[in-house]
């Protein structure tokens, strides 16, 4: 059985919560569906990773959110410069802006609930 990184399982993670199929992120990540979908059933509250592991993991969910919202307003500012803009087509931009900001949005909503339980 292949061991998987903490820094995959988290991404693997964040994608999940993120909302994205698990057939897609088993695809991204070149992991067997079958793997991601045992992750993704204990991810609500079980031994995913070791208990020690948790607080790292949760802190690379936080790097993860941390780079995504730092990518969103580094667009926005793209966004804003008409040179670029112009060499765009209107469907990449809405496309590359709305997988970000619906990543970040459903990540942050996840976070909450997991704290609020």
């Amino acid at each position: 059985m292949r061991k998987y990184s903490d820094e995959i399982k988290a991404a693997v993670m964040a994608s999940l919560l993120a909302g994205q199929s698990i057939s897609n992120v088993a695809s991204e990540y070149k992991i067997p569906e079958g793997t991601v979908k045992g992750w993704s059933a204990r991810l609500n509250g079980s031994q995913l990773v070791e208990p020690q592991k948790k607080a790292e993991i949760g802190e690379l969910l936080i790097q993860y959110l941390r780079a995504n919202l730092g990518t969103l307003r580094k667009q926005a500012e793209m966004f804003s410069n008409e040179q670029w803009l112009a060499k765009q087509t209107a469907s990449d931009v809405a496309v590359l802006h709305g997988v970000m900001t619906d990543k970040a949005i459903r990540l942050l909503e996840a976070l909450s609930k997991s704290a609020d339980g």
